[in-house]
C-alpha cells in the first residue's frame, strides 16, 4: 500500500527530498573510496567525514542548504498544482488551511471559576472499596507442604 502511494506521488511529479551534507559528500566520493564491498566503502567514507573539520564540511553544508531551498520552492509549486488538479489530500499537513475556533475577546481572561472542577474522592475511601484478588500461592511452597 505504501509503495502504491509512493509510486503515485512520483508519477504526479513530487520533488525528491533534499540531500544532507553527508549524503552529498558520500555521492561525491563513493567511486573513489577504498574497499571491495559497499559496506567497507561506506565505513571509510563515514570515518573520513568524521575526521573533517567544520571548515572542510562547509561546502557540503552550503550545498545541502541550497538543495533544501530548491526543495521548498519545488514543493510550493507542486502543492499549488495539486490543489488546482483537486488533489488537496496530497499536501503536507503543515500547509493545509486550518479552521480555527473563534477566540474570546481580549478583555476576558480565564478564571478559576470558569474551569470545571473534577470530582475527587479521598485516598482513604479508595483503599477499602476496591478488593484486590488474593495472592497466588507459590508452587515451590506447595511442593514442600505436600511432601511433609
Amino acid at each position: 500500500k505504501k509503495m502504491r502511494k509512493k509510486r503515485e506521488l512520483t508519477v504526479l511529479g513530487k520533488p525528491k527530498r533534499p540531500r544532507s551534507a553527508f549524503n552529498i559528500f558520500m555521492a561525491e566520493r563513493f567511486q573513489d573510496a577504498t574497499g571491495n564491498f559497499i559496506t567497507a566503502k561506506m565505513k571509510t567514507l563515514y570515518d573520513d567525514w568524521s575526521n573533517l573539520s567544520d571548515a572542510q564540511k562547509q561546502p557540503y553544508v552550503q550545498l545541502a542548504a541550497d538543495d533544501k531551498i530548491r526543495y521548498e520552492d519545488q514543493m510550493k509549486s507542486w502543492e499549488e498544482q495539486m490543489i488546482e488538479v483537486g488533489r488537496g489530500d496530497l499536501i503536507r499537513s503543515k500547509n493545509r488551511k486550518r479552521v480555527r475556533q473563534p477566540r474570546a475577546p481580549r478583555g476576558q481572561k480565564k478564571t478559576v471559576e470558569s474551569i470545571p472542577k473534577l470530582e475527587t474522592t479521598p485516598v482513604n475511601e479508595l483503599k477499602g472499596s476496591a478488593k484486590s484478588p488474593p495472592p497466588k500461592a507459590k508452587r515451590h511452597l506447595r511442593k514442600h507442604t505436600a511432601e511433609e
